[in-house]
């Protein structure tokens, strides 16, 4: 009777050992496919908005020179010139074989002309995009002239001299399947911008560019 007991205890701990390895192979293989959905899903860039953002009263009509003469510790501070950036996209969830998908959130590096070393972060929250849809979002991010020297001086240039900024996208999608975070980077984008200004921007951001205030 004892090894009939035995034998019975053994074949429940081997059923219940199989069942147990059994689920967790079945969600690998279910996180698996399911990361290869959201694979599936690309993102393009629609449009892109700049918003500079100059001390108050840099456009009464002074130059630059005559305003930071005035008042140095406002004009010759780098933190108070802004730049906010707006990135619309689109993500499509179209591809053959796709699936609902859902990420934590996204965000794209961007780089001006050759500036790769300090990058433009601009972030979203995360989003839901079922199959076989596309999903509109924006993506936003600012930097100012003591974060971004060079890459500020490089927008005010050609913002005043009418001159598109050539611009590299690096999208990347962030995801979380149960206990599982990732990242999926998606392919750059290039993409060249317009610059639009008013004529009084242009001429302050002239005068603060023939300064030589912020260069090196």
């Amino acid at each position: 009777m004892r090894v009939l007991s035995q034998i019975i205890l053994l074949f429940l701990m081997l059923a219940t050992f199989a069942l147990f390895n059994q689920c967790g192979v079945e969600k690998a293989v279910t996180d698996t496919q399911k990361t290869a959905a959201l694979r599936k899903v690309t993102v393009t860039s629609d449009s892109v908005s700049f918003e500079i953002g100059l001390p108050p009263g840099a456009l009464s009509g002074k130059s630059f020179t005559e305003l930071a003469a005035e008042d140095p510790v406002t004009y010759e501070n780098p933190a108070n010139y802004s730049i906010t950036i707006s990135q619309y996209m689109t993500a499509d969830n179209k591809q053959d074989g796709a699936e609902d998908a859902k990420f934590d959130g996204v965000y794209i590096d961007m780089v001006m002309d050759t500036l790769a070393s300090t990058p433009v972060r601009t972030e979203a929250e995360g989003f839901e995009i079922k199959k076989n849809t596309t999903h509109p979002f924006e993506v936003t991010g600012g930097i100012n002239l003591q974060t971004h020297r060079r890459v500020c001086l490089y927008i005010f240039r050609q913002t005043v001299d009418g001159t598109d900024l050539m611009t590299t996208m690096s999208p990347v999608l962030r995801y979380k399947i149960g206990s599982e975070t990732g990242t999926i980077d998606l392919p750059e984008i290039q993409k060249n911008i317009p610059t639009r200004a008013s004529d009084e921007t242009k001429a302050f951001l002239a005068g603060l560019l023939d300064s030589g205030v912020f260069e090196e």
